[in-house]
């Protein structure tokens, strides 16, 4: 190539570089950023150049781009290769027989003993049936339940009690069941006045329903509480007629909950099970206990697509709480999130960078920056496991958290992102490829009032697409 040609062509490079801050600027000064505070940072992996800065230092609502953090902290602190374990004990002098007097249901904070992935809701428990029986085991007159691998509240402090009910404050356990909540399918009468019809899964008694809702048309949406410290679940306002609405209520005492469960099943695969008690009053001696089966979830690998593609609140916070008993020594928010400081720390970020109170993000007193999140995407890249952490990140228009997402465009086929909403917060993190193949870590943090949400995310869209497109 003539040298004054391949001057032409790198000057035109420059150029379409040098345009991206003034393309991404443009979109910062359009109306759905009027009232908002923006942080936000594009930075090339491999040397640490930044492509733009945009108040990089301001540590602002990380919203779900904090499972970043969480997420990464344990995949170093534990390894992509980590499976949580549940062993059922018995007695020693029990060993062999028919009827055991005692089974223990040992938990270390598995969160996925669930339908997800499966045949079935129960086929978890309908394997530890099959297993039992095959060694013999016809009844067991007492089901202990040892959740001490967990301690401490079973949900963060900081988050709002208004909304301890939702799906995405689901109380945490060491042994646990369908994210600790119960499916519903709320159907509107036929008529406008009568009460909706309310399906629960799974329904054996646990959540006591109180049907205040009413159908009818133009009105309050559908809402449901959860009386603290019960499972009596009552549900008011009004659905309009059409489709069912759907969604989860979260259970008091999830480990009773998946216990019952646990029985049910059992039951109809004539394996009788007698009463329920807690470790704490079983009277029971380690020593007199031996292992009967245990259970190994799917690795950590696997298990932190959830976390990030479907921003699953409730694993986040089991893999928190699970982090700090095995990298700390106990079972608790606090001990989790000490290591992830800890972790944050030697990925070079500064103190002032973060501030975390969960490991999902979902209290408005979590801040993190730009930087910070930009920091730890770059660290995560120098590390051997950064495949695994690059694919459990939402690919655009094909995974759940980024299913409408810059489809459209081939270059989204390089992009993989976590995004992050709750409250008065609307953002965008990741990693993106330019049209060379140039790998970035990118992090757009968008807080303040009454956000219109769609616009702010096509705005977002736009910049990571021009930033893919420009950058060199």
């Amino acid at each position: 190539m003539p040298i004054l040609a391949w001057l032409a062509l790198a000057a035109a490079g420059l150029l379409r570089a040098q345009d991206f801050p003034n393309q991404a600027d443009a979109v910062f000064a359009e109306r759905p950023f009027a009232n908002a505070v923006v942080g936000a940072q594009f930075v090339a992996v491999a040397d640490g150049t930044a492509a733009y800065s945009r108040n990089p230092d301001l540590a602002l609502v990380p919203a779900s781009t904090a499972k970043l953090a969480s997420s990464a902290a344990a995949l170093m602190r534990l390894k992509p290769d980590f499976r949580f374990t549940t062993i059922l004990l018995t007695e020693k002098k029990d060993q062999g027989k028919r009827s055991l007097a005692t089974l223990i249901w040992r938990g270390q904070g598995d969160p996925s003993i669930s339908g997800r992935g499966r045949a079935s809701l129960d086929e978890i428990f309908e394997i530890w049936a099959d297993s039992l029986t095959a060694a013999g085991v016809r009844r067991v007159k007492r089901l202990v339940l040892d959740g001490r691998y967990f301690e401490g509240p079973v949900t963060v402090p900081a988050w709002p009690d208004q909304e301890l009910s939702y799906w995405y404050q689901a109380q945490t356990s060491a042994i646990s069941f369908n994210d600790n909540c119960v499916d519903l399918e709320v159907r509107p009468a036929s008529r406008s006045g009568r009460l909706p019809a309310i399906k629960l899964t799974p329904d054996f008694g646990y959540i006591r329903v109180l049907n205040q809702a009413v159908t009818g048309r133009g009105l309050p949406h559908l809402d449901y509480r959860r009386e603290p410290g019960t499972n009596t679940v009552r549900f008011f306002g009004y659905i309009p007629p059409g489709p069912p609405y759907r969604d989860f209520v979260s259970v008091h005492d999830p480990a009773r909950f998946a216990a019952e469960a646990l029985r049910r099943v059992w039951k109809r695969k004539g394996l009788r099970v007698g009463k329920i008690v807690s470790w704490e009053d079983a009277g029971l001696r380690e020593e007199s206990l031996a292992p009967i089966l245990t259970w190994r979830s799917q690795p950590l690998a696997e298990i932190i697509k959830i976390i990030n593609k479907n921003s699953q609140n409730f694993y986040a916070e089991q893999l928190l709480r699970t982090l700090g008993k095995e990298a700390a020594g106990r079972g608790s928010f606090e001990a989790g999130l000490g290591v992830v400081a800890a972790f944050l720390r030697e990925a070079g970020l500064a103190e002032s960078s973060f501030h975390l109170v969960d490991g999902c993000g979902l209290s408005e007193q979590d801040r993190f920056t730009a930087d910070g999140l930009v920091r730890v995407l770059r660290h995560m890249r120098a590390t051997p496991y950064f495949t695994v952490y690059y694919e459990s990140l939402a690919a655009p228009g094909v995974d759940r958290a980024a299913k409408g997402r810059m489809k459209a465009d081939p270059l989204a086929a390089g992009m993989r992102l976590k995004r992050g909403t709750v409250g008065n917060a609307r953002n965008l993190a990741g990693y993106l490829k330019s049209k060379s193949g140039k790998l970035y870590a990118f992090a757009i943090l968008v807080n303040g009032a009454n956000l219109d949400r769609p616009a702010v995310d096509e705005a977002l869209d736009r910049i990571c697409l021009a930033a893919a497109h420009r950058l060199p």
